[in-house]
């Protein structure tokens, strides 16, 4: 596709990309969030009339957030959800760490943020606020309970509407750390099933473990562990053949470990059943990307009927390249490799993949 028809088949996106579209974080429909989340947003879109938190339900309670009545949190807030979902719901981690970060003004004494996190998405139900730090575990005496269906609720809140960015994270365990993946892929080959998967910056690390379960069944099962670079600030590529495996399909859930036992889970990968069941990938296209709308990462998916050599990038609304995913051989199968949009503004992205069978192009909705 030449770079007119690239630049038509754009704008008749950035055209469908205005219909249907929602604000990413409204009240009583969070993001959700997991264990080794990180995200980078601000504060100029989300829900905002959130003015106060009270402990609880009694008009004469205390305020969880800090200041008098008159000083209210009624700025912009973003809304996030870890943990709940169908019961049965698997317990909350324990300790529960969320920090956050971002440039608070030198000329006032009063935070621009505060972090709150609600038992429901009820403003009533109150279980802490402070300005970048909280902790929920039994060894300091503030545990969290998981009786309530909708998990627990975690609140970014401002007190005015200019922009402030901030970084929010999400850890499990006693001590934070953070790994960085960049792709990780599932390939049934003679040997059993490939694992491949490369990530940009370890800190901490000590060991991958990849858990697996037949597609259908929701019991997870240890397929292996792999020992990690520790700290890297460099692409660090891995892979690890899981032998143990019949003609079922598989999901596979890639998960990194410190020193002291707290993990992340870095990302999933599934694999189609082998034998006469296997399906037949015969088609070279981008599959989609997950989650979508996203902020700030997201999965991209695409099919190879052979064995290509193919270069994947993404683009601006108006034809610039922001990121080069990849230039290189690949197998045939289906893939997924990680897009980062750190530092780019929300808005239309578009991925292009292109290789001897020609081009194809989707479009991605970032959303901070």
């Amino acid at each position: 596709m030449n770079k007119m028809k690239f630049l038509l088949s754009v704008a008749a996106l950035i055209w469908i990309a205005g219909l249907g579209t929602s604000k990413a974080f409204a009240w009583c429909d969070p993001g959700n969030v997991y264990c080794g989340t990180v995200i980078d947003s601000n504060v100029t879109v989300g829900h905002d009339d959130v003015s106060r938190y009270k402990v609880g339900s009694d008009p004469g309670a205390p305020y969880c957030t800090p200041g008098g009545s008159s000083d209210t949190w009624n700025g912009k807030a973003h809304v996030y959800r870890i943990g709940g979902g169908p019961s049965p719901r698997p317990p909350l981690p324990d300790p529960l760490w969320i920090q956050l970060e971002w440039d608070d003004n030198p000329n006032t004494n009063r935070d621009d943020l505060i972090l709150v996190v609600l038992e429901d998405c009820d403003a009533n139900k109150c279980l802490g606020a402070d300005p970048a730090f909280l902790e929920f575990s039994t060894q300091n005496g503030n545990p969290l309970g998981n009786d309530d269906s909708n998990g627990l609720w975690i609140i970014v809140d401002s007190r005015r509407d200019t922009t402030i960015n901030y970084t929010l994270r999400v850890f499990c365990g006693d001590y934070p750390f953070d790994v960085e993946l960049m792709s990780f892929s599932a390939e049934r080959s003679s040997e059993g099933v490939n694992l491949n998967w490369a990530t940009a910056s370890e800190a901490d690390n000590d060991r991958f473990e990849i858990f697996r379960r037949e597609l259908g069944n929701q019991d997870w099962a240890l397929a292996g562990v792999v020992a990690s670079q520790g700290n890297a600030s460099s692409q660090q590529n891995y892979h690890f053949v899981d032998r143990s495996v019949g003609n079922s399909g598989y999901e596979y859930q890639l998960s990194a470990f410190d020193a002291n036992g707290n993990v992340q889970i870095m990302g999933h990968a599934t694999v189609a059943g082998g034998g006469a069941e296997q399906v037949v990938v015969n088609t070279f296209e981008l599959l989609g990307n997950y989650p979508n709308p996203f902020n700030p990462s997201t999965n991209i998916r695409f099919s190879l009927a052979t064995a290509s050599e193919i270069t994947l990038n993404v683009y601006d609304v108006q034809g610039r390249i922001v990121a080069e995913l990849f230039k290189g051989a690949m197998e045939s199968g289906v893939h997924e490799i990680a897009f980062k949009a750190n530092g780019l503004t929300s808005g239309v992205y578009f991925a292009q993949m292109s290789g001897a069978f020609g081009t194809d192009v989707m479009k991605m909705i970032l959303m901070k």
